[in-house]
């Protein structure tokens, strides 16, 4: 027997469980788009003929129109069902960017956004269409629940919505016609199926005794240096309980470029972003009169565990390294060597494998909440994402930019996330409002450590690349 409805996997019920209103676990993307395509000739936005044509493609996801189902007891885990009151009014929706219009304005209004619940009534997520934006641009944030999807996951869901050309056809109109929920006696054999299956692999693991015990030993040994790592993270004024608001930045620079600085040194891209944040945040640090000296953050950086087989599939594939950052090397150059050298002794599949089982247990325990807030084991998110190459369309305007904004929780106020998308790299920052409002300390910092690192000597500050709020 197998089971035969999406089931949320413990680490997708943990993202769900530790969600409140000052954990916000939904992932945000702001995009600006040329705006004549979407404008009708007064200028208004053409938003019941944007509802229209983007449900038309919501068949080529249909994750899009699930809304999460909570079974009862001897049900099995929760799962996604077709939402029978699916309206498109209820996700795609407007805001006016306040004036001037600038994108300080943008980011504000974008942070107010994000700092909202999705409603867990309907499907999990929102397209905020922003106008008022200066030059004639628009914006559109959009919202998923990160328990539907990792970062890579959501890249590939929301690709599906836009064209690779500025005149492509929109597909077909058909019917939708919503599956009814499974019954309480589908969903208990179904149940009953799954623990079939996990007994059968127990079974099956008990009659290879060898492998067995190669894989409790690699468990123990996994559980040993997470408790070692637990103990690395310094105490610093980066950490504390995040509150409600938020902050965002967003640093610009040329994939081109940061691909030959990264070359140049023998390290990799996402090794050269981490080098800006261990700038930055030294800068801050040293800004708020905190000790560097000895002093490396540890940095939780996302690692996709997903094949090339299973990229389009719903729900997380994701663990985690735990990178140092040295901030006691105020040269660049020393510390993306000192970066590149960490990374490269790790092996990324054994370790991100390993925590993210480790953290689905603790979920499953009923623990997570408690040791998000007192865990020492990390100052700081990170995460990297690869986007197209090429530019994308909607509606035959074109996408101009991407920015990410990554997730807070617990004791980690301060986030970043690295997208690249159509020959540019941004870099934002997500932190908390109330813990960072010296955040401008952290953005310099960087600045100033890309200026080094690329052999830069304008001075620090001027130019669009770096926007704080």
């Amino acid at each position: 027997m197998r089971a035969r409805y999406h089931r949320l996997s413990p680490l997708d019920r943990m993202l769900l469980s530790i969600e409140d209103v000052r954990t916000p676990t939904h992932i945000g993307a702001l995009l600006v788009l040329e705006g004549p395509p979407l404008l009708d000739a007064a200028g208004h936005l053409r938003l019941e003929e944007i509802r229209f044509r983007l449900e038309r493609r919501l068949r080529r996801v249909p994750v899009l129109r699930k809304v999460l189902y909570q079974p009862g007891l001897l049900l099995g885990p929760p799962l996604w069902v077709d939402d029978a009151a699916f309206a498109m009014e209820r996700h795609l929706l407007h805001a006016e960017i306040p004036a001037p219009g600038g994108e300080a304005q943008l980011l504000r209004l974008v942070e107010n956004l994000l700092s909202k619940l999705l409603d867990r009534s309907k499907p999990l997520w929102e397209l905020w269409f922003l106008t008022g934006l200066e030059s004639g641009r628009l914006a559109m944030l959009v919202k998923l629940h990160h328990s539907i999807a990792d970062g890579k996951a959501a890249l590939r869901i929301f690709s599906e919505l836009f064209d690779l050309t500025p005149d492509a056809a929109d597909p077909e109109e058909e019917p939708w016609l919503p599956r009814p929920s499974p019954s309480h006696g589908q969903l208990f054999v179904d149940n009953l199926a799954m623990k079939g299956a996990a007994l059968a692999r127990a079974v099956k693991r008990l009659t290879h005794p060898v492998a067995l015990a190669c894989s409790v030993a690699s468990a123990g040994r996994t559980l040993m240096r997470t408790l070692r790592e637990s103990q690395r993270a310094p105490r610093t004024s980066l950490n504390a309980p995040v509150g409600v608001s938020r902050r965002l930045a967003v640093m610009r620079m040329g994939l081109a470029e940061a691909r030959d600085v990264a070359h140049a040194r023998g390290a990799k891209i996402n090794d050269v972003m981490l080098a800006l944040i261990a700038g930055g945040s030294r800068e801050l640090l040293l800004h708020r009169g905190e000790l560097v000296e000895g002093v490396a953050l540890i940095a939780s950086v996302a690692v996709s565990l997903r094949s090339t087989t299973d990229a389009g599939e719903i729900g997380n594939r994701t663990g985690q390294l735990l990178v140092p950052l040295p901030l006691d090397l105020p040269d660049p150059e020393a510390c993306l060597e000192a970066i590149a050298a960490s990374t490269r002794k790790m092996k990324k599949k054994e370790l991100a494998t390993s925590s993210e089982h480790l953290i689905a247990c603790v979920s499953m325990s009923g623990l997570f909440r408690l040791l998000a807030r007192r865990q020492h084991t990390m100052n700081l998110f990170e995460s990297d994402l690869e986007g197209p190459p090429v530019p994308l369309f909607m509606f035959g305007a074109r996408i101009l930019e991407v920015v990410i904004a990554n997730n807070l929780g617990g004791t980690v106020g301060l986030s970043f996330a690295i997208l690249s998308y159509a020959g540019q790299l941004n870099l934002s920052v997500c932190a908390d409002a109330e813990r960072f409002p010296d955040l401008e300390a952290l953005a310099a910092g960087m600045e100033r450590s890309w200026a080094q690192l690329s052999r830069r000597h304008e001075p620090v500050g001027e130019g669009p690349s770096l926007v704080v709020p």
